[in-house]
């Protein structure tokens, strides 16, 4: 099971490569997840915010119109 955090600010202390993975973001999909702050408890939930703001997905990632994949660590 992931860890559960209050808010997007508790979940960057705790989980910098979600903070980098935000940082990457271009600023209006930023701003989008930024106004429901208190709604990103995981980086799973950031990452789904990030897609539904429309910063496309892992699957089917071409790289194009400044888009980037969710931050996953691969093993």
């Amino acid at each position: 099971m992931h860890e559960s955090y209050r808010d997007l600010y508790s979940l960057f202390r705790h989980e910098p490569r979600a903070e980098e993975y935000f940082n990457a973001l271009p600023g209006h999909i930023q701003d989008q997840i930024c106004a429901q702050y208190r709604a990103v408890d995981s980086l799973e939930r950031l990452e789904a915010l990030a897609h539904k703001a429309g910063a496309g997905s892992l699957e089917g990632w071409t790289g194009s119109a400044g888009l980037i994949p969710p931050y996953r660590e691969w093993f």
